[in-house]
């Protein structure tokens, strides 16, 4: 393991960033000639058509989730009670939650992996078997309405390809639901501590009714009273403790309603709802590459229970941390971190601050300049935990040094 570099004198140098062209929606660029895609198995040609439609389309989400919605009401009125007054996001969550099962129907093992995760999430969401139908009917309606005003991204052919994905990719999802139906979708716990670290910032400690299960870097979706039916995803801070006690660091974002409530208006006494363990963050204890983890604000919790639950390995593997955030009070996990490095050797800890270049206990600049000027990581594990932004640009930078892409974990919180 490197120990962790003094920052260099010279300033780093971010390679630029090719901005996509401004306006209109994005083209599809053929990538077999038509002929050779009729030559494919139905299978794989009808994920291809959704990929290649889908692409076309996304440019347009709010204004397609936001149709896809109003079918699925008129269609099955009972469905909008799943929802809150602003349909959009759930609607924008939904759409895509069907829509990657749809275009992986030609790669059998990413679709079988894929069907637990849904599962939870769409039982979370109160949706049940029955519903599978009206949500197709109202997906098809809305491509029809939205494809057609892109060139080329629909016709007779492309529709059949999607009702075809469609019945393939939800026809284990349906079975699953069905099978999971005689265990509760969701658990309930207690606030018993509310702590405001700053006007946009809390730490929030629940105690389910049972204990919740979960792995260290796993995020749970939660539902809070002042928000009802607004799932949102937060990770555990700590790893999985004998008590069940949950610990969750919540940064009220701009525009996040959820965020927003639980910082300002959470209380001691409040009852949350909390969805089934997800996410892909994970170590595994059987390997023994050196890993490499980058943070950013509240992302550091997840990244503090996989720290913590390798402290209680028999053979932890090295692990270099980068804690990054725009001032030092944003790194709310850093001196439990740096107190588990002191402990372990295997761990090392680095902080860095972008808006606080002074600041002698911590590096300058952004998380990739800080990580890429760390040296090699091109034959470690990575770990990425934070914001869509960071994560883009970590995994980015990452890319370019070298890092194979399988080596590169994250959980993709985009649009929650």
């Amino acid at each position: 393991m490197r120990a962790v570099e003094a920052p260099p004198t010279t300033p780093f140098v971010r390679p630029g960033r090719h901005a996509a062209p401004e306006g209109g929606a994005a083209k599809v660029t053929p990538t077999a000639p038509a002929a050779a895609k009729d030559a494919l198995a139905p299978d794989d040609l009808a994920a291809r058509r959704v990929r290649e439609t889908w692409e076309a389309v996304e440019p347009q989400i709010d204004e397609l989730a936001d149709w896809f919605a109003a079918l699925l009401f008129s269609l099955a009125p009972s469905t909008r009670a799943l929802f809150p007054a602003q349909v959009s996001g759930p609607a924008r969550r939904l759409l895509r939650s069907l829509v990657a099962p749809m275009s992986a129907v030609d790669r059998p093992a990413d679709l079988k992996a894929m069907i637990a995760p849904l599962v939870r999430e769409h039982r979370a969401l109160g949706l049940d078997a029955e519903q599978y139908e009206p949500l197709g009917v109202a997906l098809i309606g809305a491509m029809r309405r939205y494809g057609a005003g892109v060139d080329g991204a629909w016709d007779d052919a492309t529709e059949h390809a999607w009702v075809r994905a469609f019945s393939l990719a939800v026809g284990p999802l349906e079975q699953a639901v069905r099978a999971a139906d005689a265990t509760p979708a969701v658990a309930e716990g207690t606030v018993v501590g509310h702590r405001r670290l700053s006007w946009d910032l809390a730490v929030v400690h629940v105690r389910p009714d049972v204990p919740v299960p979960h792995r260290a870097g796993q995020y749970l979706t939660v539902e809070v009273p002042q928000r009802p039916r607004m799932w949102r995803p937060l990770s555990p801070a700590t790893a999985p403790r004998p008590d069940g006690l949950l610990e969750f660091h919540v940064r009220a974002v701009e525009g996040g309603w959820v965020s927003r409530a639980i910082v300002a208006h959470a209380a001691t006494g409040d009852r949350w709802r909390l969805g089934p363990a997800a996410g892909r963050l994970g170590l595994d204890p059987r390997s023994e590459r050196e890993v490499l983890v980058v943070a950013g604000g509240t992302g550091g919790a997840p990244v503090l229970a996989l720290c913590e639950d390798m402290s209680r390995w028999d053979r932890p593997r090295p692990c270099t941390v980068f804690l990054g955030g725009r001032v030092p009070d944003d790194l709310t996990v850093l001196d439990r971190l740096r107190a588990l490095a002191a402990e372990h050797p295997w761990l090392a800890v680095a902080a860095v601050c972008e808006d606080d270049p002074l600041d002698e206990s911590t590096l300058p600049g952004t998380l990739p300049e800080a990580v890429l000027r760390g040296g090699d990581w091109s034959s470690h594990d990575v770990l990425l935990s934070g914001s869509p932004a960071m994560i883009r640009a970590t995994a980015a930078a990452l890319l370019v040094d070298g890092v194979p892409l399988d080596r590169i974990t994250y959980d993709p919180f985009a649009d929650r």
